[in-house]
């Protein structure tokens, strides 16, 4: 499963600036992000996709990284230099915004995890994390990504009992993915096999199509408070000063 998500990761670097899916999860990063200088902090950050559109959309933040990945871990320490590898610290005392995006369903003990990592963040830093949704949505998609667990709004709110967090946001993304996402988990239900690897990967998709995925995902995500389901969770949460 650790080659398959390797793979998976890899294979975002040439998706990263196109591809619909990342483009508007990006959207909902973005809208916590603070003007000017701030750091920010990609916890699991895989290919670096988020260092590319900080790097695009706030030129002034500085983009540091955790990955456990060693492979990856030095591709991003060869591109963003060894100062940004955060895997070592202590304390993230210095980020203002600390990202976990879909990071979270690979802990066997999430809260555990979630525990750990605020733990070291600073009052008054903003917790930004995504994680795919719906139980019934599982397939092998999840099994070939390592998995534990797809999420709903009560789950992913109870990995921050006792946790020192204010919620901003937890919203639904991606409601207009879930006919698809439905299709998916029959079809791998149904026919089950061959390389794990190609379970994981995004689909390679037209261009038409994916701008009008695209276009379609924007105006879902400018009424993402109303959605009663999605095909991933959003949550924005602050650390309490």
């Amino acid at each position: 499963m650790t080659d398959a998500l390797e793979a998976h990761l890899r294979h975002q670097i040439e998706h990263s600036q196109r591809f619909f899916w990342h483009r508007l999860r990006w959207q909902a990063v973005r809208h916590y992000l603070p003007e000017g200088p701030f750091e920010m902090i990609d916890v699991g950050a895989g290919a670096g996709l988020l260092g590319t559109f900080l790097a695009r959309d706030r030129p002034e933040a500085t983009y540091r990284f955790v990955e456990p990945i060693d492979s990856l871990q030095r591709s991003l320490r060869s591109r963003y230099g060894a100062h940004a590898d955060a895997g070592s610290d202590e304390s993230y005392r210095t980020a203002s915004v600390v990202t976990l995006l879909d990071v979270l369903e690979h802990q066997r003990d999430d809260h555990g995890f979630m525990k750990g990592l605020v733990s070291k963040m600073a009052p008054g830093s903003t917790l930004l994390v995504t994680v795919p949704a719906l139980e019934r949505l599982w397939s092998q998609w999840d099994v070939a990504l390592g998995h534990f667990r797809r999420y709903d709004k009560p789950m992913l709110l109870r990995c921050l009992d006792d946790l020192p967090l204010v919620v901003q946001e937890a919203s639904f993304l991606f409601p207009e993915l879930l006919p698809l996402a439905m299709i998916r988990r029959r079809r791998h239900n149904a026919s089950h096999g061959g390389d794990a690897s190609e379970d994981a990967e995004f689909p390679e998709i037209p261009r038409v199509a994916n701008e009008t995925l695209y276009l379609l995902g924007r105006l879902a995500f400018s009424m993402r408070r109303r959605w009663p389901a999605g095909t991933s969770l959003f949550l924005s949460a602050t650390v309490e000063r």
